[in-house]
């Protein structure tokens, strides 16, 4: 069965073409927010409706899938970090702040898609490389910014921490709480050693 098109789909055609792979990419988020780490080709064929070779010719496996996934995921948080960058530096504002910022920003999830994720990559934990080589880039761009190395690598842990407890439901701080804990890891990070 090949996909139909809504019209919603064919609105802002011209002004932004959304390749198939995404699309699927996008069925897959859905089947994973829904079903958690029970992805199938099947599932995501059924909830993009483009048909089960249309889906195999972009993703050849479950694992070619997750991985693309994976690739969108860390395709988009570097962007943002770079995003933030630019701005700051349009801005004239303080680089690190910009950074850390958009560090913690990235920490907005959906959860049950990354539960999802997690519980593919502990399947295949190898998959789980992309993801570390962008953190520990991120880290690294932290790091020759900070005044305080082991300062910044405390406050990105902790972000970490907030991040994962989010994900598995165990945060306990208020939105104001978060903000402000938030706000006080940048303000540490940012100090001038002492």
């Amino acid at each position: 069965m090949e996909r139909r098109l809504k019209p919603e789909d064919t609105q802002n055609a011209a002004a932004e073409k959304v390749s198939t792979s995404d699309l699927i990419l996008d069925a897959a988020e859905r089947v994973v927010a829904r079903d958690g780490a029970h992805l199938t080709i099947d599932a995501v064929v059924k909830e993009s409706g483009f048909s089960k070779g249309g889906v195999l010719y972009n993703f050849p496996s479950k694992t070619a899938l997750i991985e693309g996934m994976i690739a969108r995921m860390t395709g988009r948080f570097l962007e943002r970090h770079k995003a933030a960058k630019a701005a700051a530096q349009a801005d004239g504002a303080p680089m690190l702040r910009a950074m850390f910022r958009a560090f913690f920003d990235d920490k907005a999830v959906d959860r049950q898609v990354y539960m999802g994720l997690l519980a593919a990559l502990a399947e295949n934990p190898e998959m789980i490389e992309p993801v570390r080589t962008i953190h520990m880039q991120i880290r690294d761009e932290v790091l020759t910014q900070a005044p305080n190395a082991d300062i910044a690598r405390i406050a990105m842990l902790a972000a970490d921490g907030l991040h994962f407890a989010e994900i598995l439901g165990l945060e306990c701080f208020s939105p104001d709480e978060r903000s402000a804990i938030e706000a006080r890891l940048i303000a540490l990070v940012t100090e001038s050693p002492q």
